[in-house]
């Protein structure tokens, strides 16, 4: 089974900066996400143009398709050592996560990533190589769909130092603390930011270092496919919505015309409007048996795009039963979406007193869906 990677991540700088001196940086590729989490030595400024510097670093090298351990070494030649101290001006940990579930972890002088697995702390296996002089921690393993993998900086481990753990937080305190939290159903952002404000009460909302957390959550990718409009040519009727319906996932069909072809292929399954849910500027919504979502078309398309454009999110649309922010849920609640346009023309949609957009559908889902890459989903579209 192929996996799907959801993050989250949460960062306080330490009390009295205003820059944090750790940096996060996460990249999706098309199969893969690639996670950096930097410590410049310090706080502030210096620490923070630091660890932003190993970061960009890592995802340049990535991006280009050099192997971790070429990365590492790169990192290693590269990366100052503050004469004083003789420490490295800034540490690391690199992970690489595979959506055919392999994984893998480099660590250079950073905590310990934290796996869990239904609840449980699984604990890490390394191998330790020298590169440069400086000792780097590798692992490799499988994943499984629910796991967690959780990166956190120095600031996290040593929370509550000198208070309630005199000695610090500790790592094994911080993985008893997600045993508890890491609940299957809440999303990685969530456990981020349970994480993060644990850490903050800890240092009694005065973080003595800079926070960083990281939160990689294992699972099934979520997916939706919506049709809309007929197909250009009636005889393929039949064919796309057969396609359409064994996609799986959420399915959704945004248009009258459109709606009654899947109804008739569905051998004929009834189409009951809801007018309960109609707006002065949004038709009705219907339901349709072996569909999630069934709406009208360009109207509501239209006015889907006018909302993802002015930033509203799933907390704007949660309470609204309307067909657009129907359409907006959908979307946003999965990660891959894949429309299917129709090309036949509808003759209502060239009548020259109704609005220009009336006649661009493949143009207003081409927006939508650019909208929808902006907030990190994948979106296919394909025209029949």
């Amino acid at each position: 089974m192929k996996l799907f990677y959801e993050w989250g991540t949460k960062q306080v700088e330490k009390s009295g900066d205003e820059l944090c001196g750790d940096n996060v940086a996460i990249a999706r590729r098309a199969d893969s996400v690639t996670l950096a989490l930097s410590d410049g030595l310090g706080s502030g400024v210096k620490a923070n143009i630091l660890s932003i510097l190993t970061t960009r670093i890592v995802m340049h090298l990535t991006e280009n398709e050099l192997s971790l351990g070429e990365v590492v070494e790169t990192l290693s030649k590269t990366l100052p050592v503050c004469e004083e101290r003789k420490l490295a001006y800034s540490t690391f940990a690199i992970g690489q996560f595979f959506s055919e579930s392999h994984a893998r972890v480099v660590e250079f002088d950073t905590p310990s990533v934290i796996l869990l697995r239904k609840r449980k702390f699984v604990p890490m296996v390394y191998d330790e190589r020298e590169i440069e002089g400086k000792t780097i921690r590798e692992s490799e393993f499988r994943l499984k769909n629910g796991d967690w993998v959780i990166f956190v900086s120095d600031g996290v481990v040593n929370a509550g130092i000198g208070g309630l753990y005199p000695l610090g937080w500790g790592l094994d305190q911080v993985a008893r603390f997600l045993e508890e939290h890491c609940h299957p159903d809440l999303s990685a952002q969530q456990v981020a930011d349970k994480l993060g404000q644990a850490v903050w009460d800890l240092y009694c909302n005065k973080p003595g270092d800079d926070v960083s957390v990281a939160v990689m959550k294992a699972r099934r990718k979520l997916t939706a496919t919506v049709l809309t409009g007929p197909p250009a040519e009636s005889d393929k009727d039949k064919a796309v919505v057969s396609r359409f319906i064994q996609r799986g996932g959420s399915l959704a069909v945004c248009g009258g015309t459109t709606a009654k072809i899947v109804a008739h292929h569905l051998g004929g399954k009834p189409l009951d409007v809801d007018l309960a849910t109609m707006k002065p500027d949004v038709p009705p919504l219907a339901r349709l048996e072996g569909v999630d979502l069934t709406t009208e078309g360009i109207l509501t398309l239209t006015r889907a795009n006018d909302m993802l454009h002015s930033g509203a999110d799933k907390e704007a649309v949660k309470f609204q039963t309307d067909g657009a922010s129907a359409l907006m849920r959908l979307c946003l609640d999965v990660d891959h979406i894949h429309f299917i346009v129709g090309q036949s023309v509808n003759p209502a949609h060239q009548n020259p007193e109704l609005p220009g957009q009336l006649g661009m559908k493949l143009a207003v889902v081409r927006e939508i869906s650019e909208q929808l890459r902006s907030r990190g989903k994948e979106v296919t579209i394909e025209t029949v």
